[in-house]
Parts: structure tokens; C-alpha cells; sequence
């Protein structure tokens, strides 16, 4: 993938474990086979009535083990998916044009009292992102180009849906995404489309990744893999049918890859390491700046 500018990483200070992988609290790792979840925090995994609360089923932490090993010899093959009730959570964009400098995702939680975040995009060196983004109503960059066909919406203008995919495969386009909602985001690559069908990528660079779309259930959707993949062979088996997946766009690949999640006893921290041409190795642990994310907060 072009590499845009160097960012600067920062050092992960989180609590790592299973190899590469970051430690998600409160999860019950469950040794299964290749292509099934080998750990999923939810609800419905505790006993007792009176447990069945709300709050543990609007966030949802699962750990996918694919079911291929990356052609690099490196990694633990997991995939981490945080689903998301949109009824329970806000989405909304953070850029450093308007919420202040450049920062490593945990900081950007913290310093925002956010429940969690993921790359918005990739970013031009000044900050803006490559694609089109607005929040709120207000443009924040205006660019369209034209290899991007990936784009996600928050905040609906008349009571529609509060997240909303655009790509090939999905009902609309950025156009329409702009008209029916105040906040969007153009990003790379619509990895799955609306319909749960994988599609194909223009390249084999392998790299760690990070995207973000909605399952069938209407959740949100953030997804980081580590384990450097070609983004077609990824995209194949993200579409699992077990998954879920209805509209997969991907955010950023490489080091910079980010996803954190700290709300209660939640606790996710995932950082990307390998990039075909720009950073082949898997020895990245540190969080690198970020100006834009994708960030959400409780309602």
C-alpha cells in the first residue's frame, strides 16, 4: 500500500499475551480449531438471571483464529472483533485539526474519556485524511480518489440508520452517504461488501490490518489482525459465514494499525507490525500517532 508519511510510534504500554496478540481482560480463551472463536466475552457465556444486563451484550470482544497461516511464517493467525450495539454507543470522528495534535490511540481514549477507537484512514502529512471526510456536517477534507470505494456514515439526518456502509456490493455510495448522514468517512478498500461477499484487492502486499463495518445484526464492527495477510486472502476469510460480517472497509495496514477498547473491565489493545516494503518484520510493539480515529463513547 503507498505509504503516505512516516509516523512516529509510541511505546505500547499495555498488557500483551498469546505471542504478538494483546491481552483482552475478561475474556475466556477457549482452544478450538482453526476458523472458530477462541475467545468471546459476551453475556450469554455467564450463569445466573439476574447477569443477563444489557451492558455486557452492547460490546462484544471475540478473538477468530483464521483458518490459513500467513505466507510471512509470523504470527498467531488471530483476529480480533469488537462488535459494537449502536443502541449502547455513539460513533463520531477525531482529528487533530480539531480535537489537538497527532496521538497514539490509548492516549486519544483517554484524553477524550472514550470507550474505544481504531484508525480513521489512512493520512496525508499534514494529518487530513486521504479520502473524503466530514463530521458533523463540517468537511474536514474534501479529497475523492479515485481508487477509494470504501466509505462509512454515523449520525443520520432524519432517523435513519446509525451506521451506514458504502462500496460496491452495498445500496448506496458516497453520495448518498453524505445525504442521509452528518458524518462520513471515504476510506481505501471495502474488504466484504454489504452482502457478506469478500472482494478482490488490487495488489499482494501483505501487512497487519485494521477495519472497521457492521455485522448482521446492525452493530458495529472494528477488526485488527496482526498477522500480516495478502488483503484478498484476509477478506475471503473474514467473510466466514459465521462471522457475520455485512460491509468490511479497511482503515490502515502496518504498524500504525491500531484498536483499543477500555470501558469497565473491557480492556483490548492491538498494534500492527508488518508491511510488505515499509516495515517486514513483526517486532512493533508500540502504539504509533494517529491524527484521525474512528472513536466511540457511551450514550
Amino acid at each position: 500500500m503507498p505509504r503516505l508519511v512516516r509516523r512516529t510510534p509510541v511505546l505500547n504500554t499495555g498488557v500483551r499475551g498469546f505471542g504478538a496478540a494483546a491481552f483482552v481482560v475478561g475474556v475466556v480463551v477457549l482452544l478450538l480449531a482453526a476458523g472458530t472463536p477462541v475467545g468471546v466475552g459476551r453475556a450469554q457465556q455467564r450463569t445466573g438471571a439476574a447477569e443477563q444486563d444489557a451492558d455486557h451484550d452492547a460490546l462484544v470482544v471475540q478473538r477468530y483464529r483464521l483458518p490459513r497461516a500467513s505466507t510471512t511464517g509470523v504470527g498467531d493467525r488471530i483476529a480480533t472483533i469488537v462488535r459494537v450495539d449502536l443502541a449502547r454507543y455513539r460513533f463520531r470522528f477525531l482529528s487533530e485539526s480539531h480535537e489537538g495534535a497527532r496521538r497514539p490511540l490509548p492516549q486519544w481514549v483517554r484524553d477524550e474519556s472514550l470507550a474505544g477507537g481504531i484508525n480513521a484512514g489512512m493520512f496525508l502529512p499534514d494529518g487530513r485524511s486521504v479520502g473524503f471526510l466530514m463530521q458533523s456536517g463540517e468537511v474536514r477534507s474534501n479529497r475523492r480518489p479515485g481508487t477509494f470505494d470504501g466509505a462509512i456514515a454515523f449520525d443520520p439526518r432524519r432517523g435513519g440508520a446509525p451506521l451506514a456502509i458504502s462500496g460496491p456490493g452495498c445500496p448506496t455510495n458516497l453520495a448518498g452517504l453524505r445525504a442521509s448522514h452528518s458524518s462520513v468517512l471515504m476510506a481505501r478498500k471495502l474488504m466484504i461488501d454489504c452482502a457478506g461477499n469478500a472482494r478482490r484487492w488490487p495488489n499482494n502486499r501483505r501487512y497487519s490490518a485494521a477495519a472497521f463495518g457492521m455485522d448482521d445484526q446492525g452493530r458495529a464492527v472494528l477488526v485488527h489482525v496482526r498477522t500480516p495477510y495478502r488483503m484478498g486472502r484476509l477478506s475471503q476469510m473474514l467473510a466466514a459465514p459465521e462471522l457475520g460480517l455485512r460491509g468490511l472497509v479497511y482503515m490502515e495496514g502496518g504498524p500504525e494499525a491500531s484498536l483499543v477498547v477500555r470501558d469497565g473491565s473491557t480492556r483490548v489493545g492491538e498494534t500492527g507490525s508488518w508491511e510488505d516494503g515499509f516495515n517486514p518484520n513483526d517486532t512493533n510493539r508500540e502504539y504509533w500517532d494517529l491524527p484521525n480515529v474512528i472513536a466511540f463513547e457511551r450514550r
